[in-house]
C-alpha cells in the first residue's frame, strides 16, 4: 500500500512538473515570436535576434529602453540592470529585498516598451506585476503586430539648442 502511494505522488510531482515546463515552453516562445517582432519594428535588427536567447532576452527589454529612460540612466541602463541582477544573486540570500531591484528595472523598462503600443500602459504593467510575470510573453505576443500609439521621442542632448 506504501508503495502505491509513494508511485502516485512520484506521477503526481512528474504530471505537474512537465506540465509546467510545457507551459514555460510556450511562453518562451511567445515571448521570444513578440520581443523578436516588436526589436524589428523599431529597427533593431542587429539585436532582434537576442529575443531566442533565455534569460539575455530580457536585457532586450533594456535595449529597446536604453534611449527612453530617466536622463541620468541613459545609455547605461542595461549595464545597471546586470549589475543589479548580480547584486540580487549574491546578496539575496542574506537581505531579501534586494530581488526586488532588478524586478522593479524590469517593469520599469517594460512600461516604456507598453507605452509606445498601448494607450493605457500601466494595466498591462500592473497586470504582469499582479500575474508575477506569466502575462509578460502573451502581452509581447499580443503587441507584435500593432501599430504604435507613440514613436519614440526624438531625444536631444541637454543644453543644445533648437
Amino acid at each position: 500500500m506504501e508503495d502505491l502511494f509513494f508511485a502516485g505522488f512520484f506521477l503526481t510531482m512528474v504530471n505537474f512538473f512537465g506540465t509546467l515546463f510545457l507551459v514555460g515552453i510556450i511562453l518562451f516562445i511567445l515571448q521570444a515570436i513578440g520581443l523578436f517582432k516588436i526589436a524589428k519594428r523599431e529597427r533593431r535588427n542587429d539585436i532582434a535576434w537576442l529575443a531566442w536567447i533565455p534569460i539575455v532576452n530580457q536585457f532586450l527589454i533594456t535595449l529597446l529602453v536604453e534611449k527612453d529612460v530617466h536622463p541620468g540612466l541613459r545609455g547605461k541602463y542595461t549595464w545597471l540592470f546586470l549589475a543589479a541582477i548580480i547584486i540580487a544573486v549574491i546578496f539575496g540570500y542574506f537581505v531579501y529585498i534586494v530581488p526586488i531591484i532588478p524586478m522593479a528595472m524590469f517593469y520599469y523598462a517594460y512600461y516604456f516598451i507598453l507605452k509606445r503600443y498601448t494607450d493605457n500602459p500601466m494595466l498591462y504593467v500592473v497586470i504582469a506585476i499582479i500575474s508575477l510575470g506569466w502575462a509578460v510573453p502573451i502581452q509581447l505576443f499580443m503587441f507584435r503586430n500593432k501599430e504604435m500609439v507613440s514613436e519614440k521621442p526624438l531625444l536631444e542632448e541637454p543644453g543644445a539648442s533648437m
